[in-house]
């Protein structure tokens, strides 16, 4: 977790020196997502929190940096990814396509604790519904450990709302469905908030 740490202080660091020199944006904040089972919606699989910080520049390029805990139910293990990455917005009339590719590591916390890096990539559609309001119509992710050995095969399919408090303040509502190794694991719900300066 230290690890996660010092990454997203730096992405901080970064951010608001680069803020400082343009006209760019910074967005900082965290998810808490409470993962269901997969076929029991009832039944709770798992909780995560992840904290993270987007750098956007005037040219739509961004830089990111996450950190994300799992906290698995029903036994004392965990897991952390601790992950970097670099995106592009494309305007697309009112809609906004968004892909992002990033690399990172993988920590299992256990009584054989563990690690390996992995790759991912990202693609989401937003458009405005109301003054402030928006919907992300899908969020695709796709990620895997350059080692397959590692079964890490994890893609994730989302949708979800954000309300815009005011120019600064979000909130985020998201539904997710995630697969580990060609399986459903579970179905998420993602709450979310972001500071953006």
């Amino acid at each position: 977790m230290r690890y996660g740490l010092t990454i997203l202080a730096s992405c901080a660091m970064l951010a608001a020196g680069i803020h400082a020199a343009a006209a760019d944006s910074t967005s900082i904040g965290g998810t808490f997502t409470t993962e269901r089972g997969p076929e029991d919606f009832s039944a709770t699989t798992g909780t995560d929190w992840q904290g993270d910080i987007t750098h956007t520049f005037d040219n739509k390029f961004s830089i990111s940096g996450a950190v994300k805990y799992y906290d698995t139910a029903g036994t004392t293990d965990s897991k952390t990814n601790v992950q970097v990455g670099i995106g592009y917005t494309w305007e697309l009339g009112k809609m906004s396509l968004t892909g992002s590719i990033g690399a990172g590591q993988h920590f299992i916390h256990s009584d054989d604790d563990t690690s390996f890096p992995y790759y991912y990539l990202t693609i989401a559609g937003s458009v405005p519904i109301a003054e402030k309001w928006s919907w992300t119509m899908f969020r695709l992710r796709y990620r895997n450990a350059f080692d397959t050995s590692n079964d890490y095969d994890t893609p994730e399919v989302a949708t979800g709302v954000t309300y815009n408090i005011d120019a600064h303040n979000n909130v985020s509502l998201f539904i997710e469905r995630d697969w580990s190794n060609g399986a459903a694991s579970y179905t998420g719900i993602e709450v979310g908030y972001h500071y953006k300066f």
